[in-house]
């Protein structure tokens, strides 16, 4: 009989929530990674956006272009944060 290996009641088993752990910025969320010969981790902020100072109107983005930043090696392999 196969005993089971009793898991940490803390594990983390959601894959996004374990990427975003990996990531370790604060209110930013995965949104998926490309898996190339440079490995790209697709990012959002998950802060709400602010009211418009003149009306008080939630902001929207318009045209919003993604940012990319190049950072030390992750696992070993050139890696880009998009956000």
């Amino acid at each position: 009989m196969t005993r089971r290996r009793r898991l940490p009641a803390n594990l983390i088993t959601d894959p996004a929530k374990m990427c975003e752990v990996l990531v370790g910025l604060p209110n930013v969320g995965v949104l998926g990674v490309v898996d190339d010969a440079v490995v790209e981790v697709h990012i959002e902020a998950t802060t709400e956006r602010p009211p418009c100072p003149d009306c008080g109107e939630r902001v929207h983005l318009k045209d919003q272009r993604p940012v990319t930043l190049v950072d030390l090696p992750c696992f070993g392999r050139p890696t880009r944060l998009v956000w």
